[in-house]
C-alpha cells in the first residue's frame, strides 16, 4: 500500500551569539547553517517512523529522504532490520562522482526521535541540540530554540540564538497523484514552480521516491546551471584559465546537468508531469546566465574605468 507523504524542505540559518553581564557579546559567536527535512513514514500496518535529514546542500537533503522512502516502501520499516539497514551505502547513492570531486563541505545527519543515527563527512554539533530540544518538544520546532538557549544558560552560557529559514521544497504526495512546489533563487530573483504528478498507469501509485529525486534533479539544476553560465562567461574573459580546477569544475558541471535532466525525463516516463509555469531548461538557464554576467561583468568593468579616469584628474 502506497503512503500519503508530506513533508517540506527548510534552508536554515542558525546565529549563536555569547553575552556578559551588560548583554555585550563575549566567547560564542557563530553561525551555523543547514538543510532540514523531516520525514514521517506509514504504509498500510506497517510500523510508522520518524526521520529528521539535515544536510550541506538542497538536493543532497531530499535524495537522503527519498533514499530512506524508497527503503521503506520497498522493504518495510528500517529501524530494527536484521542485518542493520547499510546507511553509508545510502549516503554513496546519493553523492555522486561530480559531488565527491567537487563540494569538499558535503556532510549529512540523520536523526531519530531527537537521536543522531547516521552521519557522515562531519557536522556541527549544535545541530544536535536542536534535535534533542525537538524531540523534547515534539512537534513545536520553533520552542526548541528558546529550549537550546536555557540549556546553554544551565551550563553557565547567557546565549542568544536568531532563526533564520525558509523554505526550498514542500511535497505533497497521495496514491495516484502528488505535487512538489519549489521556491529557487536566481542571480536576479526567486522563482517558484511547480511540479504536478499525476499516475499513468490504472491502479499503479506513484512512486513517491522517485518524484523527490525529480524535484531534488530541479534543485540541483538550476542551481548549478546559473554557476556554469557565469564561469563559462569568465572563461570567455580569460578570468579562469584553462586547465585550472575551476575550469575543470564548470565543464563537469555541464556534463552534470546532462545527467540531471535525465532523471527529470525519467520521472516524466513513469508519470504524467504538468508544470507551472513551464518546465525549468537547464541549458537554456546556463545562456540566460552567461548573459547576466556578462553584462555586470562589463558594467563592474566600465566603472572602474571611470573611477580611474576620474582619480587622473
Amino acid at each position: 500500500m502506497a503512503m500519503i507523504f508530506n513533508s517540506s524542505l527548510l534552508r536554515e540559518k542558525f546565529i549563536i551569539e555569547e553575552h556578559g553581564p551588560e548583554d555585550e557579546k563575549s566567547g560564542l559567536d557563530m553561525s551555523v547553517c543547514s538543510n532540514r527535512m523531516a520525514i514521517d513514514l506509514q504504509s498500510g500496518e506497517m510500523i510508522p517512523e520518524s526521520y529528521v535529514i539535515r544536510a550541506h546542500n538542497m538536493h543532497s537533503c531530499a535524495r537522503m529522504a527519498a533514499t530512506i522512502v524508497n527503503s521503506y516502501n520497498q522493504t518495510g520499516p528500517i529501524l530494527n532490520r536484521n542485518p542493520p539497514y547499510n546507511w553509508e551505502d545510502a549516503w554513496n547513492i546519493v553523492i555522486d562522482e561530480y559531488e565527491r570531486a567537487h563540494n569538499p563541505h558535503r556532510w549529512v545527519a540523520v536523526y531519530n526521535k531527537g537521536r543522531i543515527i547516521f552521519e557522515a563527512e562531519g557536522h556541527h554539533s549544535f545541530l544536535d541540540v536542536i534535535e534533542q530540544c525537538d524531540a523534547i518538544n515534539k512537534g513545536s520546532y520553533e520552542t526548541s530554540f528558546e529550549m537550546a538557549q536555557a540549556a546553554f544558560k544551565k551550563a553557565g552560557k547567557n546565549v542568544k540564538i536568531q532563526y533564520n529559514s525558509n523554505i526550498a521544497l514542500v511535497v505533497d504526495i497521495e496514491r495516484m497523484k502528488g505535487r512538489c512546489g519549489m521556491i529557487l533563487r536566481g542571480p536576479e530573483r526567486t522563482t517558484t514552480f511547480n511540479m504536478i504528478m499525476e499516475s499513468n498507469k490504472k491502479g499503479s501509485a506513484l512512486n513517491t521516491a522517485q518524484c523527490i529525486t525529480g524535484a531534488a534533479a530541479f534543485l540541483e539544476g538550476i542551481q548549478l546551471a546559473y554557476m556554469v553560465g557565469i564561469n563559462l562567461e569568465k572563461i570567455s574573459r580569460g578570468e579562469i584559465e584553462s586547465h585550472t580546477p575551476e575550469d575543470l569544475k564548470t565543464r563537469e558541471a555541464r556534463k552534470r546537468l546532462g545527467r540531471l535532466n535525465a532523471d527529470v525525463i525519467t520521472l516524466e516516463n513513469k508519470a504524467k508531469v504538468r508544470y507551472r509555469p513551464e518546465r525549468p531548461n537547464f541549458f537554456e538557464i546556463v545562456t540566460i546566465s552567461e548573459r547576466l554576467a556578462q553584462k555586470k561583468l562589463e558594467e563592474s568593468e566600465k566603472a572602474y574605468h571611470d573611477s580611474y579616469q576620474e582619480d587622473r584628474k
